[in-house]
């Protein structure tokens, strides 16, 4: 089960830096990053794999009541 979940988790993480590096963010404009300098690169992966994970929680317990 481990095994699985840092598999998951180093997916997310490749997923995040990849949307990074196109220059993808979870705000649709630099207003609505929290952030009030300007993020490091680091800064916007983490953000990023917070906001894949959160997503992906959100979706799996609406497939659970869907079931």
């Amino acid at each position: 089960m481990k095994q699985a979940q840092s598999e998951e988790r180093r997916a997310v993480h490749i997923a995040a830096v990849i949307m990074q590096t196109a220059g993808l963010c979870r705000y649709d404009d630099d207003n609505g990053c929290r952030r009030v300098n300007i993020p490091t690169n680091d800064d916007c992966v983490k953000c990023i794999e917070k906001w894949l994970l959160a997503k992906a929680r959100r979706e799996i317990k609406r497939e659970e009541k869907r079931s």
